[in-house]
């Protein structure tokens, strides 16, 4: 599962700077909503990431609540612009 971990934070990364740069060099504004599924995929991978992490470090008995805290705060981000 480890080689999972780098591609999803490698596409939640250029989710987020590909949009970016389109904007700051075509000056083409993007709808709100795609905006919005953007950083909200973008979110998922990371956490799914970090998920990943956290059985990793289970499996190997190593402290994993810094995850978990990330995973939380994400998620709460995640619902909260949702709503």
């Amino acid at each position: 599962m480890n080689k999972w971990k780098l591609p999803l934070y490698i596409i939640a990364i250029l989710l987020v700077i590909i949009p970016t740069i389109i904007v700051l060099i075509t000056d083409i504004p993007f709808s709100s909503t795609f905006s919005r599924s953007v950083l909200s995929a973008a979110i998922i991978l990371v956490i799914l990431g970090k998920m990943i992490t956290i059985i990793e470090k289970r499996k190997h008995t190593k402290s994993f609540a810094p995850d978990v805290g990330i995973v939380i705060g994400l998620s709460i981000a995640l619902v909260l612009s949702l709503i």
